[in-house]
């Protein structure tokens, strides 16, 4: 059997110029055309994970392990008549006949195929990939070795680097632990020294940890390591060119599992305070996750100790207590206490002075412990929400940031038929980016559209590459396909009404600055404080919400719900799975939504809903009592709901949800009864009992905007923007949000 490809590692360069013959290419098409080429993943690249510890996966149950959902790009393809493609997966080390199977969906560009696939946890796997038309094979490609397991971003100071003692080198027998090097932008064997920015030459921790995490976990590991010797927090500072090179290890990752911190000697000559410390850390923390596509967890090793450079209790207890502190904040997990390694674990002067070989593999061990402690803890997941977090920004309500972020707009077509717009909820300053709502694809300015003088339109040269809607189509006649009855005051004008996908493939997202600060906000927050969830939350208890609501709570016509991409979840899975991702603390997420309830059909569900015994309830009613044009009714059962949760729980929390306004025109969702449908349940707030007020949200989106820009169906259900707008509301009330 010939042997297989190795990653590059330090002893062995030469496999870095060999690296693109890893990917195998041959064409099997008549013509001539460019050779195929999987730009990504890269060969012995390490994807992340989902869906692990087990039991807890329930998008794959399939993968005891995990899995990844890989993106493979593969460029210079030509579009065919039938194009269809073809997937297999092997073994590397076990190699044989690939067995094809249909890809069930690709995008596709000019020149470029981008395939998302479900590859189990382990490897190192072959993925090979043929290109049909019809019936007919037209091009082969393979690529790999590739994995599935877990990914670390390392950043710190010289303990995280290579300046200690023992030059330490894998020792999985499949060299299942890799390393970034940027130097030749490849994945390598993770020998010492590990490619580090600040080109240290000595010995690091991350080798031996590598092996005992695939020993314990039977997947690859990867490490991203920006750390930097001799460095502050305060040089980790958003501006600096370390927070640059920490941002854009991130973003070329993706997705990965945590960031391994590993500083604080620096801090301690700097005699930073424990307050400044902390709030250093906040600030890197917050705005690096708000350019990543995740929201890892940082671990902070208590890195403090450096007895061959100074003698300084007082100044390393003020880091310490800052790592305390740091942990019990959001995003932030104790890492290991490294401070503790003494005495054989330390090299002396005549040494590297940092750890001894010895102390190198202890705190190897320690970051073991910690890591598989986190991992190997069962908790729930939210597989469609957790990719999405990041790209979501939820704890940047719409009405609060300076940044709108990823507002969408249908675009009206003129009377002339030659241009179509798309409207804004504020003055724009800057657009940042407008993009497709089902696409993702990215329209310039320019090309595409043009910011009008009143900074609150778009205006889009016709065609386009989404489709747009006529004014004329806002009424149709009487029982018209796609038509729902009626409009107010004239039944015989019909809705126009398309659930599922419709209008989300209508829709753009547009991300701008705003031309005027947020100086107050319009949608007020009642100071009702949920301190016993907040408590819950700070300290990483298992948090259990419960839902009662219609059919906005099931997340109708969200993507995910309709099928269509990006697949975002409604707004209650968006809120769980967001507060397990920023608190660190097991959400559970029971939902007992039903389409077509009202308030009367909550109260009876109640006793199935306060069996599960939730610790927070969302209760969100109110779009199918509104025709019923009887606010202190619905008060009335709200209140039934409030005290039956208050005598049977007494300590759980509540969160009520005034709806999202209907459509204006709709017979059934009378405009003027939505603000004293909503005021009935301000009555009802107080100590422990919230007010979403998304009827608040609604008038301050539809200032400017038309109720088609956030709808999902045309008439009473959110699209995505609207879910998110949802979960913005509810996440409010659990976090002292900072003041814009």
């Amino acid at each position: 059997m010939p042997r297989r490809q190795r990653p590059t590692s330090s002893h062995s360069l030469a496999f870095a110029l060999l690296a693109p013959l890893i990917l195998h290419l041959f064409q099997t098409a008549a013509h001539a055309e460019e050779p195929l080429v999987i730009q990504s993943p890269l060969p012995f690249q390490v994807l992340q994970r989902q869906g692990f510890p087990a039991g807890t996966n329930t998008a794959q149950p399939q993968y005891p392990l995990g899995y990844a959902q890989a993106k493979v790009v593969i460029a210079n393809t030509v579009a065919c008549d039938n194009e269809a493609w073809d997937a297999a997966l092997t073994v590397t080390s076990q190699p044989s006949q690939p067995t094809f199977h249909p890809v069930p969906a690709f995008e596709r560009t000019a020149t470029h195929v981008i395939i998302t696939l479900p590859i189990p946890a382990g490897g190192w796997y072959t993925l090979s990939l043929q290109q049909r038309s019809g019936d007919k094979t037209r091009a082969t490609i393979t690529a790999g070795p590739l994995g599935v397991g877990e990914v670390f971003l390392v950043a710190g100071q010289s303990y995280s680097t290579n300046c200690n003692d023992e030059r330490l080198t894998v020792r999985d027998p499949a060299e299942r632990v890799v390393a970034w090097n940027p130097g030749i932008s490849s994945w390598q064997v993770a020998h010492d020294p590990q490619p580090c920015p600040d080109g240290s030459d000595g010995g690091s921790i991350w080798p031996p940890c590598g092996d005992a995490l695939v020993a314990a976990l039977n997947v690859p590991v990867a490490f991203h390591n920006v750390g930097v010797g001799a460095t502050a927090s305060s040089q980790w500072l958003p501006g600096t060119p370390l927070f640059d090179n920490l941002t854009n290890a991130g973003v070329s990752l993706g997705q990965f599992r945590a960031v391994l911190w590993q500083q604080g000697e620096s801090d301690v000559i700097a005699q930073t305070t424990t307050p400044q410390y902390v709030a250093n850390l906040k600030t890197i923390r917050q705005t690096a996750t708000d350019s990543w596509r995740c929201q890892p967890l940082w671990f902070l090793a208590k890195s403090t100790h450096h007895p061959t450079v100074y003698n300084n209790p007082a100044g390393e207890g003020a880091i310490r207590t800052a790592y305390d502190a740091l942990a019990l904040e959001p995003g932030f997990r104790p890492g290991p206490d490294t401070d503790t390694l003494q005495n054989e674990n330390r090299g002396g002067m005549q040494t590297r002075r940092h750890f001894t070989g010895i102390g190198q593999r202890n705190a190897a061990k320690m970051w073991v412990d910690v890591l598989l402690a986190h991992l190997t803890q069962p908790r729930p997941e939210y597989p469609q929400a957790d990719p999405l977090l990041a790209d979501c920004h939820l704890w940047q309500p719409a009405w609060l940031s300076d940044v709108a972020w990823h507002e969408s707009s249908v675009l009206f077509e003129a009377d002339d038929n030659l241009t179509a717009t798309a409207r804004l909820a504020y003055p724009a300053r800057k657009i940042l980016s407008v993009r497709t709502a089902a696409t993702h694809q990215l329209l310039q300015a320019g090309e595409h559209y043009q910011l009008d003088a009143d900074n609150t339109t778009l205006s889009f040269n016709l065609p386009v590459s989404i489709p747009t809607i006529r004014t004329a189509d806002l009424f149709l006649p009487a029982k018209s396909p796609h038509s729902y009855s009626h409009r107010a005051g004239h039944p015989d004008q019909f809705m126009l009404y398309r659930p599922g996908r419709w209008f989300h493939d209508h829709q753009i997202e547009v991300t701008y600055e705003r031309l005027h600060p947020v100086v107050r906000p319009a949608i007020a927050r009642l100071n009702h404080p949920l301190p016993k969830t907040r408590a819950r939350l700070l300290a990483k208890q298992p948090l259990k919400i419960g839902v009662s609501g219609d059919s906005i709570s099931t997340g109708a016509d969200a993507s995910a719900v309709s099928g269509a991409f990006p697949n975002q979840p409604g707004f209650a899975e968006l809120v769980a799975a967001q507060v397990q991702a920023t608190f660190d603390s097991d959400v559970t997420l029971v939902n007992r939504a039903v389409g077509g309830w009202g308030v009367d059909n909550g109260v009876n569900d109640l006793p199935q809903l306060l069996a599960e015994r939730p610790d927070l309830f969302i209760v969100a009613y109110g779009m199918n009592n509104v025709g019923g044009r009887s606010p202190a009714a619905f008060g009335n059962s709200t209140r039934q709901i409030v005290q039956q949760i208050q005598a049977a729980l007494p300590e759980a929390e509540i969160i009520l949800v005034s709806t999202m306004r209907g459509n204006k025109d709709w017979v059934h969702t009378p405009p003027e009864m939505f603000d004293p449908y909503r005021d009935e349940l301000t009555k009802l707030t107080g100590p422990g009992i919230a007010l979403a007020d998304l009827t608040a949200v609604w008038t301050e989106m539809e200032t400017h905007k038309h109720h088609f820009d956030i709808t999902g169906n045309g008439l009473n259900h959110p699209n995505d923007f609207g879910h998110r707008l949802y979960a913005q509301a509810l996440l409010q009330q659990l976090i002292e949000l900072p003041s814009p």
